[in-house]
């Protein structure tokens, strides 16, 4: 049985692995070059983890407490769509200092979960996205309102979908959305496991 509670949100800066261990091994650290994966994977095997356990954003210390209980999608600047347990390495990259060439770039190597999030289909649905990722989501989704049945957005003003099963939580900044976020799954949980 397949769990009814979708969590989509987008990379964090921080990680938990330290970037000059990345950048004493490779002279570099790895930004929206992903036609080098393979290159990186060999050099920083040890250094990968979980991308759940890799983020360490203030949301993503929520959704470990859940991660059981909850299928987590992730929108990377590096990757494109990921599942929260996919491994992936260490990486510096921001969608807001990207053009839309990333979008290609992700359909030749990236966006391994792109499909398993489009057809899969929950009974409950948070997104939290910046308005920066939020236009790149909408680029990689055509149908948002089909992922569930009820859908939470964790967001900025003038930041929607055009959805009817949606219901907006306005956000001014992190640390709110990371309440929010944790209140909605409190909630969620408490009903259904």
């Amino acid at each position: 049985m397949s769990k009814s509670v979708l969590v989509i949100v987008n990379c964090s800066k921080r990680k938990s692995v330290r970037m000059e261990l990345v950048r004493e091994r490779l002279g570099l650290v790895p930004g929206f070059d992903l036609e080098r994966e393979d290159e990186y994977r060999k050099v920083l095997s040890d250094l990968m983890r979980p991308a759940i356990d890799m983020y360490d954003g203030p949301e993503f210390s929520v959704l470990r407490r859940f991660r059981s209980r909850i299928d987590v999608f992730i929108l990377s600047a590096r990757y494109g769509v990921i599942s929260g347990e996919r491994w992936i390495i260490p990486y510096d990259a921001y969608l807001g200092k990207a053009d839309e060439s990333v979008l290609n770039k992700w359909m030749v190597y990236g966006n391994p979960d792109l499909e398993r999030l489009i057809n899969g289909r929950w009974d409950y649905v948070i997104i939290r996205l910046t308005k920066t990722y939020i236009k790149y989501f909408r680029k990689l989704i055509s149908d948002p309102c089909r992922l569930g049945t009820e859908i939470h957005v964790i967001t900025g003003k003038d930041n929607t979908l055009n959805c009817d099963n949606v219901i907006y939580h306005y956000v001014r900044g992190p640390g709110e959305s990371q309440s929010i976020l944790r209140r909605l799954l409190v909630e969620r949980n408490s009903f259904s496991f």
